[in-house]
């Protein structure tokens, strides 16, 4: 699924994260309410509603049309109006003008033309508006051509993308043991054969290879409000029992950002004939415009399987969804499973403990050799506290730190241990 973007402006305007939809009844949902027009048509099927318009006589495109009028808008403003639409497998291919513009004469409208097929798209335009009027409208004409047209989750709001997307390469993974890693998707593993992103058509299909820099990495839209998910399968079921920590990398920046999550999900297929079990992480995108890298133990996994079986894994899934309605673009990369998230030397855990656990503001960790360093990780691998006590016997303040799971790596002269430390 290709995604179109039309930018009818010269410059971006920045919008807020709290961007509100303008439209009423912009998924159908709410009856025949808001919307006018010859082709204003919902129907419903498998509880989605839609608007379904059937051109029997092709003429000018306004001849065909649906509308929603009654808005505020400004002249010089910018918008950004999304929508889902296709048409059917007879007609395959058409187009339809999408646009904002005037309800009355003189009827000025800042247009597109949005290039439809029989799989269903996220369309993206941002139009910057020639005319200001409280009786505006967004409008879709279709007249112009024969056959279908579905459209769905419509969604004008204030302003253009944020951001938009990376201008570096995500970060390079360390030089792990191959034998230590199963990797999905990086330029600095060996990948599981047969990776399919996408896979069985079922999920997002809208996937871009993109490159930075000589560094891969994948562009998936995830359109809203439904859930949005991404399916990777590798055609054959691999035993990942031995490794013990997750990692991946990933981008965003949206004004859709309210209530957004991107939870990893492993789904283990014991005899290769579907799911038996799967175990989900609870992931919410707090950090935007940047890479973030998530490096965590498998055990940290909050969601399914309290086991983490991963005997017979076989697919990723990466749910994304948010409270906003409309498409969200993350990048991804360095999807991997690896037996040791810093790479260091191994030792029996009770050499080293840690108590009270969960702690309140006092953490107390106790070895039987000297501690060189101790680093406190969050969910998401970022360092948020670091201590070089050189003492056998170490006491912590960690009563500045928010409440949640933390990842403690203590050091010695001999190697280090990481631990799971509870905060409340």
């Amino acid at each position: 699924m290709k995604k179109f973007t039309l930018l009818v402006l010269s410059v971006f305007v920045g919008i807020s994260v709290n961007a509100q939809n303008l439209l009423t009844n912009g998924d159908f949902e709410g009856g025949n309410v808001a919307w006018s027009g010859n082709a204003f048509n919902i129907q419903c099927d498998g509880g989605n509603c839609f608007n379904f318009a059937d051109i029997a006589v092709a003429g000018q495109p306004f001849d065909v049309n649906l509308s929603q009028a009654g808005l505020d808008l400004t002249q010089g403003e910018t918008y950004t109006l999304t929508f889902d639409a296709s048409t059917d497998p007879t007609t395959a291919n058409r187009t339809m003008i999408v646009g904002i513009g005037l309800s009355g004469a003189p009827f000025t409208a800042n247009t597109a033309t949005a290039n439809l097929t029989d799989t269903t798209q996220s369309f993206e335009f941002v139009f910057s508006a020639s005319f200001g009027d409280p009786n505006s409208r967004v409008l879709f004409d279709m007249g112009a051509e024969t056959g279908v047209v579905v459209i769905d989750n419509v969604s004008l709001v204030v302003g253009g993308p944020v951001g938009g997307e990376p201008t570096e390469a995500a970060p390079t993974p360390p030089n792990r043991d191959p034998n230590s890693v199963i990797s999905i998707y990086s330029d600095a593993y060996t990948d599981l054969p047969n990776v399919e992103f996408g896979a069985f058509s079922v999920g997002t299909q809208a996937i871009t290879d993109r490159e930075i820099g000589g560094d891969n990495f994948k562009e998936i839209d995830f359109a809203q409000p439904a859930t949005g998910f991404l399916l990777v399968d590798w055609a054959d079921i691999v035993d990942a029992s031995a490794m013990t920590h997750f990692h991946i990398d990933y981008w965003t920046d949206t004004f859709l950002q309210t209530g957004m999550i991107a939870n990893p999900k492993w789904s283990n297929h014991v005899g290769n004939m579907g799911e038996t079990s799967a175990f989900e992480l609870t992931n919410p995108v707090t950090t935007f415009g940047e890479w973030v890298s998530v490096d965590i133990p498998i055990s940290e996994f909050d969601q399914g399987d309290p086991t983490q079986q991963r005997d017979a894994l076989r697919q990723f899934i990466l749910t994304v969804v948010g409270a906003d309605a409309g498409t969200r673009k993350v990048f991804i990369d360095n999807i991997y499973l690896h037996d040791n998230t810093l790479n260091t030397n191994d030792f029996s855990a009770a050499d080293i403990s840690a108590y009270p656990n969960p702690v309140q503001n006092e953490l107390n960790i106790s070895a039987i050799e000297n501690v060189n360093q101790i680093t406190i990780y969050n969910i998401l691998g970022q360092v948020v506290l670091q201590d070089a006590p050189n003492t056998s016997d170490v006491t912590l303040d960690v009563s500045q730190l928010t409440s949640g799971t933390y990842i403690a790596r203590v050091s010695t002269d001999t190697g280090s241990q990481t631990l799971k430390v509870v905060k409340r």
